[in-house]
């Protein structure tokens, strides 16, 4: 009598709308879709407004330099898009025989941009190799090495069953990330280090660790973060001023400040788009770190709003294909992934509100910055990659092919090989 009440109720209710769509094999590519190409939208529309006045004030309003700095994003748009695409083709076993290839060349590149001569140094760091036209962070590049890595190797050890001992949690897979950070903190760079431990605890994570071993891990961390943002001077007064930044308004606590003003000044729909004041010379970094507060001041609360629904996107999506994964691999890495990319936001807009202390790191796909923006989308096109092989989702996206947005769905669907 109940289940033919329940089969009533449903003929008479339908599900909702959103209900309906989540049940689609394919929607986790959908909801990717949207939020990597809203938010990479985002990183246009504000790259392109913030470089110009950047461009301008810094070669006293120099039209080529500016229309140069509009073309280097399309550069990067160019050089990412291909990118994404190639890393949404390769297959889970594919990733798999190349994680110690990329975790060398990663590691190779982080001692290469320590020597001098090959590293280039900007305000006492060395984390760019110079290319010619274009600069490159090594620190970026491992970060891919290390989560391919890891995720193979906690992928063996679950096949092999040996995760069971807490030891063969932690080693080699510790050991191995502290070595890599120590190189990125040599650099010295604490905010890409976080990145890192993002990746790590949400490996750990994803596996099955034991809660009273991760809160040890996530302790340890903490404690870690902490020194090291003690042991030098200029970290020390970050860590101390963004609880009151207007204490030394013009020193330690200038960018929080004038990152508050600019976000104070947008209101609720902002003052325009490319009508910033803040970006033409007052809050530093304006086209990187700190171009929330320009999509703040510019685009009120509602851009800021849009902003984080579009991670909260990606958040949701990430971990959607995380538990719909098929296989261990697939699972560990869209669970490290989404962690790092919305991690990273987080630490971001964190910052730039005055919640955490200036750490440095860019808004994944928003900020200027080669490196980053490409491996971010390298990130995205490997997410992209397991959602395609979730159950059903290939049969379901290459019957779509009817319609003008099922075709594209139909293309994406389509593998250069079978899925292990």
């Amino acid at each position: 009598m109940i289940g033919a009440l329940h089969r009533v109720r449903a003929k008479l209710l339908p599900p909702a709308e959103g209900a309906r769509f989540l049940d689609r094999p394919y929607a986790s590519v959908q909801l990717l879709l949207l939020a990597s190409a809203g938010l990479l939208g985002f990183g246009i529309l504000m790259a392109v407004s913030t470089t110009i006045a950047a461009s301008h004030a810094a070669d006293g309003g120099s039209t080529g330099t500016i229309w140069t700095q509009v073309i280097k994003e399309g550069w990067f748009l160019a050089i990412g898009l291909p990118l994404f695409w190639f890393a949404m083709r390769l297959s889970p076993r594919a990733y798999r025989a190349l994680a110690y290839p990329v975790l060398v060349l990663g590691v190779v590149a982080l001692v290469a941009v320590l020597i001098p001569g090959i590293g280039v140094e900007v305000y006492g760091a060395r984390r760019w190799v110079d290319l010619g036209p274009l600069q490159l962070q090594p620190s970026e590049i491992a970060k891919v090495g290390v989560l391919l890595w890891g995720g193979d190797l906690l992928a063996r050890k679950q096949q092999l069953g040996t995760l069971r001992k807490a030891r063969h949690l932690f080693l080699p897979l510790v050991p191995g990330f502290v070595f890599v950070i120590a190189l990125v903190m040599l650099e010295p760079d604490l905010g890409t280090t976080l990145c890192y431990l993002l990746i790590l605890l949400g490996l750990l994570w994803m596996v099955g660790m034991p809660i009273r071993y991760f809160a040890l891990v996530v302790g340890l961390v903490a404690a870690g973060v902490t020194a090291l943002a003690v042991a030098e001077p200029y970290r020390l007064q970050r860590l101390t001023s963004f609880t009151d930044p207007f204490k030394d308004a013009q020193g330690s606590g200038f960018h929080t400040v004038e990152s508050l003003y600019a976000l104070g000044s947008g209101g609720i729909f902002g003052v325009g788009l490319g009508a910033s004041r803040e970006k033409w010379g007052w809050l530093p970094e304006s086209t990187s770190d700190f171009i929330f507060a320009i999509i703040g001041e510019e685009l009120g609360l509602v851009g800021t709003l849009c902003v984080t629904a579009l991670y909260g996107g990606l958040a949701f999506a990430g971990l959607r294909v995380a538990r719909r994964a098929p296989d261990t691999f697939s699972r560990l890495l869209s669970a490290a992934i989404t962690a790092w990319i919305v991690g990273q936001a987080v630490i971001n807009i964190g910052a730039v509100i005055g919640a955490t202390p200036i750490t440095g790191v860019p808004l994944p796909l928003v900020s200027k910055g080669l490196s980053s923006v490409l491996v971010t989308m390298v990130g995205l096109g490997m997410l992209m990659s397991f959602a395609r092989r979730e159950p059903g989702a290939s049969q379901a996206l290459a019957a779509s092919g009817t319609s003008p947005g099922g075709r594209v769905l139909s293309w994406l669907s389509r593998r250069s090989r079978p899925s292990p």
